[in-house]
């Protein structure tokens, strides 16, 4: 099978996709694994884990590392790339991410969850001045002025990367760090976005101290609204609605982990990745089993 086609896409590499790697890949299944951080950066955070069976009083980051080396072990392809969206086919999903294209069986979400709210307007213009990737969109705005806002360090190459091609590049980062050596043209800000306002395109940001006049926004989290990624995708409130068997509205994709909502917990987390797993193998069985002699 060719190293950018897989039986199963799992997307996001937390416990519930981890565990869905490991199973899949005993079933002997090709597997991708997207996974663009380093493993469930919300779990390396816990001081201690004292209710995952067998592994009492651990710390997060040391589960998780036991999780990853454990799946990647069984030899997946690891692909540290974001997936940015994903189109339904015939046969295949397309993945796409910001620089190649893959294609799958099926699909496995593990995304985890979106952990700040949108902001207003940030639906509204999606596509309309607002993306989630500078490497895919930013040519569009060469010459002009945007504003990036961003959750983790990926955003200062982002933001690099803007500034050499747009005419003001406004940096909006929401976490800790030393912003001394990003290039020139960028204009770091201590400021808390609030709102996206424009009439058929982006006109200006809002923040807690100051009015943005902008013709694009880039918002770059550790995940995307899941609904952005995969067009149709039913959800339950802000989380992803499944079946017992972990199905979603969409056949062929299936759901775990955090994304599915509440309890935000590592064994439900590694249960679900389990039952997404096998309930896809199950569907690429009757997929195979109907097609014609």
């Amino acid at each position: 099978m060719a190293n950018n086609r897989f039986d199963v896409a799992v997307v996001g590499g937390g416990p519930a996709g981890l565990s869905a790697v490991i199973t899949g890949r005993i079933r002997n299944k090709e597997i991708g694994l997207f996974e663009h951080l380093d493993f469930s950066q919300k779990l390396q955070k816990a001081h201690i884990v004292d209710n995952y069976p067998g592994i009492p009083q651990v710390s997060g980051k040391g589960l998780i590392q036991q999780f990853a080396s454990h799946a990647l072990a069984h030899g997946p392809a690891l692909i540290k790339e974001k997936v940015l969206n994903i189109f339904p086919g015939d046969e295949f999903f397309t993945l796409l991410t910001a620089g190649n294209t893959y294609e799958a069986k099926t699909v496995i979400l593990a995304t985890g969850v979106v952990s700040t709210l949108l902001f207003n307007g940030e639906r509204d213009f999606l596509g309309r001045g607002v993306s989630y990737c500078a490497t895919c969109d930013g040519r569009m705005f060469e010459g002009k002025d945007v504003a990036v806002i961003s959750y983790t360090t990926e955003g200062e190459n982002e933001a690099g990367f803007l500034g050499e091609i747009c005419r003001n590049v406004y940096y909006l980062p929401q976490y800790k760090g030393d912003f001394s050596k990003m290039r020139a043209e960028v204009k770091v800000l201590d400021a808390k976005p609030k709102a996206i306002f424009g009439d058929a395109q982006v006109e200006k940001l809002v923040t807690d101290k100051e009015e943005l006049k902008v013709h694009g926004v880039f918002i770059l989290r550790q995940s995307d609204p899941v609904e952005n990624i995969l067009p149709g995708l039913e959800l339950d409130g802000e989380v992803i609605k499944v079946n017992r068997d972990m199905s979603t509205s969409i056949p062929g994709v299936f759901a775990a982990g955090d994304c599915t909502g509440k309890p935000w917990q590592v064994a439900k987390a590694t249960g679900e990745g389990l039952m997404a797993m096998l309930s896809a193998i199950s569907y690429l069985g009757s997929k195979r089993d109907s097609k014609p002699e």
